[in-house]
């Protein structure tokens, strides 16, 4: 597949796959679910069997990019899955999208799926740095019914910037900032290079893990409403730094740095670490 110019790109029409169909046969691709979207096999045949959703993978779609890549998007709705690979070339986005009408819908869903739309555009910067920016949109009345998810890949990963809506959004080895808002859906951002930027982290009813290694630095401001906050800082120095801090919030100075670090959420937990190893983790993080 040849790469994408710096030209807009809109969604080309694709063939209909019903959700769970699409799941079973990339669940029999590769056996460990579909690495090639953002939610996995069970996941998807899951919201085929008790939401009725229907769904389509979009073709892949390639864009030329050489060094340092930032990425922004901004959705009306769905999950996103930002990573970084070293050695990839050029930045690959792999969209998906779905409705979840219900079963006694799912003609609707699938005829609202021509509805949603998203554009790509390459946008070019100083210093050999370049933004993907991804704009998702729907046409339909009842977009609350249905998503657009997005799983990016890059070898050089900077900023992230996300705005969406009922989706989650997990992060992994950025060397940037990272802006994220949506509700619904857990943020999950864990990265083997120091943070001295920004963070900023925000949804609801989800929980939000955020994990980073020696030298990275923040005034951490962290407050889960109907949550709890969890801390393990075994590779930075500590220095609480408000007498509200109590089992739901935790604010403090952790390495000395000036970048602020906000997380908030509600009837969900937060759990930090600065520590020796921060992506190795599975799917589910307890510390």
């Amino acid at each position: 597949m040849q790469p994408h110019s710096i030209s807009p790109i809109r969604r080309l029409s694709t063939l209909r796959t019903p959700a769970m169909l699409a799941g079973l046969v990339a669940c029999f691709a590769t056996l460990q679910g579909c690495i090639a979207t953002p939610t996995s096999s069970l996941e998807r045949m899951n919201n085929a069997v008790v939401y009725g959703q229907m769904a389509i993978d979009d073709p892949q779609i390639v864009v030329a990019t050489d060094g340092p890549v930032d990425i922004d998007i901004e959705s009306f709705g769905g999950t996103v899955l930002v990573e970084a690979v070293p050695g990839l070339k050029n930045t690959i986005i792999e969209p998906v999208r779905h409705a979840n009408h219900g079963h006694l819908r799912r003609d609707e869903a699938e005829s609202s799926l021509d509805e949603m739309d998203y554009v790509v555009e390459l946008i070019p910067g100083d210093l050999n740095r370049e933004t993907v920016r991804v704009v998702a949109t729907s046409a339909d009345l009842e977009e609350h019914f249905q998503g657009v998810d997005f799983r990016i890949r890059t070898a050089d990963l900077g900023s992230v910037r996300v705005r969406t809506d009922h989706g989650r959004v997990w992060v992994k080895n950025n060397t940037g900032g990272v802006d994220v808002e949506t509700t619904h859906g857990d943020i999950r951002v864990i990265t083997d290079h120091a943070m001295n930027d920004p963070i900023i982290l925000v949804t609801k009813e989800a929980d939000v893990d955020y994990r980073a290694p020696k030298g990275s630095t923040g005034i951490y401001d962290l407050r889960s409403i109907g949550g709890l906050v969890y801390n393990r800082f075994t590779e930075a120095r500590v220095v609480s730094t408000s007498p509200d801090n109590d089992p739901a919030t935790f604010i403090a100075d952790v390495g000395g740095g000036l970048n602020p670090v906000l997380v908030r959420t509600t009837y969900g937990d937060i759990r930090v670490a600065v520590t020796e190893f921060p992506t190795g983790v599975g799917p589910i993080i307890m510390e």
